[in-house]
């Protein structure tokens, strides 16, 4: 078995330096879509789960109500209502070649919501995208459009703000594009940094992580002739304590750039490869987001990156060198820290010379269409699904009884979903139309993907590698309502009514009141409906039937019948 050549290193810490420059931003000189203080909970770049932050989040001190004001004048070009994503959502196009977007709304403006209530009825449908005509609603700089809120999905009562392109979509950052001037004197945080040796990069990439600093210190590291290094850090701001987004990312080796990174106009289409520049098993096994350097051959962003080599670190010699870490938030407050390397024998062993792994597994290249089969299961990794060619391994499990599949390890990442197919043997016939592929884990927590069935199988779409088996959904929905049959519900405004399904999710639900479509949100991450009660709609003074139904995605239904006066 041939063993690459590692040699000894040692790192030492040798500072953390910060330095501070408040820079107005020039921008457009749009104005403050709130009449608050600025304090931001979130900002533009952020390491979300599947994508970047393309807005800002306000604060608007823990309730929904505070008023919202056009940044400039305009047309609303769209507006949507939907039970996740941005919920409440108008857009804004403004002459400049500009557009904004006022994310999570409570509701709207007068006018806006008496035509958008028009429209769900029209559609019969609480969820809506329309586009009105630019002349329908015409806004001048500072006009009150609606009110802040918690819709969508949204973690708490706050506005989501966003700057777009309007020719491309592009988001851009709102402090910088639309001169929003945020008080911000304090530089990024550094909290982790790590050191990852690789052997083989390009062709079957094998890591191990060497050493993980929180701290400066002053103990030597040993590294490899070839490694690379991963940071977690945050940026602060005046009159806040969120975790903000770091704007630079800049890795030195002897004051030479070795990696640059900008979150910045990423287009929506691409934000998934947010997978490809984070270390994802620190962010699978830890939750813990880390820009690394290691530039994988089938990753994404190369516009927002510069890098020598791949982004990787190599030592040519036994002499002491300078790695630097360099971050800059968007009013370029900058912290540095640097380490001392030597390179040391310390690295694993390249898989592709090592013959038994081989043999245990399957090797998938990065640029080709994958496919694995065997009794039971099929697997298909589209081109461009993954980032790096893998050694790919599973192995039969059982799960509730009945068979299940390990599918390689979910800490690594898949970008364009992958397909699997599981064989139904184990499933009576009558109930195949209620099976459902779900992931589980170690400790029993099963999460349904969902699935078609044909021919014996049921095939799903996934975009995690994990553990697979089949389930059958037999239960309807719940449904509790806040009232009881008969109740004397005068003087309300809305009824209230929790909802919620055990596996394969809410699809659809309706609410008729008098054999009537009532509109009806939804509010998914509080499993409850709200059927608006309005004399438009229904007569006042009256007892009224209520019928509630709601199916799951295997198509079981509950309908619950009621009647109350109002």
């Amino acid at each position: 078995m041939n063993i690459r050549r590692i040699i000894s290193a040692a790192a030492l810490v040798l500072a953390s330096v910060s330095v501070f420059a408040q820079a107005a931003p020039s921008g457009r000189g749009y104005r403050l879509p709130i009449n608050l203080p600025i304090s931001l909970s979130g900002s533009y770049g952020e390491l979300r789960a599947t994508h970047f932050h393309s807005g800002i989040d306000f604060r608007i001190g823990g309730v929904v109500g505070a008023s919202l004001f056009a940044a400039e004048s305009g047309f609303i070009s769209r507006i949507t209502v939907s039970p996740t994503g941005y919920g409440n959502a108008i857009y804004i196009q403004h002459p400049d070649g500009m557009t904004t977007l006022y994310g999570h709304m409570h509701d709207f403006a007068v006018n806006t919501t008496k035509w958008v209530r028009e429209q769900q009825y029209e559609k019969e449908k609480f969820a809506v995208n329309l586009y009105p005509d630019p002349l329908m609603f015409p806004v001048k700089r500072g006009d009150f459009i609606g009110r802040a809120g918690n819709s969508g999905s949204s973690g708490g009562p706050h506005l989501h703000f966003e700057v777009r392109d309007t020719e491309t979509q592009i988001p851009l950052n709102p402090i910088t594009e639309a001169g929003i001037n945020v008080p911000d004197n304090i530089p990024p945080v550094i909290n982790r940094v790590s050191f990852y040796s690789i052997t083989d990069p390009l062709t079957l990439p094998q890591t191990r992580l060497l050493a993980t600093y929180t701290q400066p210190i002053q103990d030597p590291i040993i590294v490899s002739d070839t490694f690379y290094v991963a940071v977690a850090a945050i940026d602060r701001q005046n009159n806040t304590t969120a975790r903000l987004a770091v704007s630079h990312y800049n890795y030195y080796l002897n004051d030479r750039l070795i990696f640059s990174f900008v979150p910045d106009r990423i287009p929506f289409d691409q934000g998934r490869y947010i997978n490809s520049v984070v270390e994802y098993s620190e962010k699978q096994l830890k939750g813990v987001s880390m820009i690394k350097s290691f530039t994988e051959p089938g990753g994404g962003l190369r516009q927002n990156i510069e890098s020598e080599g791949y982004g990787l670190f190599i030592l040519h010699d036994d002499t002491i060198h300078t790695v630097k870490i360099e971050l800059l938030d968007e009013h370029n407050n900058k912290t540095v820290r640097l380490f001392k390397v030597k390179r040391g024998a310390v690295a694993p062993e390249s898989l592709i010379s090592d013959t038994n792994a081989l043999k245990r597994g399957i090797v998938m290249p990065w640029f080709l269409p994958n496919r694995f089969e065997s009794d039971g299961i099929r697997f298909m990794l589209p081109p461009g699904a993954l980032y790096s060619s893998i050694l790919f391994e599973s192995e039969p499990l059982i799960f509730n009884g009945a068979p299940a599949w390990r599918v390689h390890r979910n800490t690594t990442p898949i970008h364009n979903p992958a397909r699997i197919a599981l064989r139904t043997d184990h499933i009576p016939p009558h109930l195949t139309d209620k099976a459902v592929i779900v992931t589980f884990n170690a400790n029993g927590g099963q999460n349904s993907i969902g699935g078609t069935y044909k021919n014996g199988w049921i095939e799903a779409s996934t975009g995690t590698f994990g553990n697979f088996a089949i389930t059958l959904d037999t239960i309807p929905p719940r449904i509790v309502p806040a009232f009881k049959n008969g109740d004397n519900l005068a003087g309300r405004s809305y009824l209230r009514i929790t909802i919620s399904d055990n596996l394969s999710g809410v699809a659809d639900y309706s609410v008729m009141i008098d054999d009537k479509w009532i509109l009806t949100a939804y509010d998914p991450k509080n499993r409850r409906l709200e059927t608006e009660l309005r004399s438009d709609k229904i007569n006042k003074g009256k007892r009224h039937n209520i019928v509630i139904s709601v199916t799951d995605g295997r198509g079981n239904t509950n309908t619950l019948k009621s009647s109350f006066i109002w």
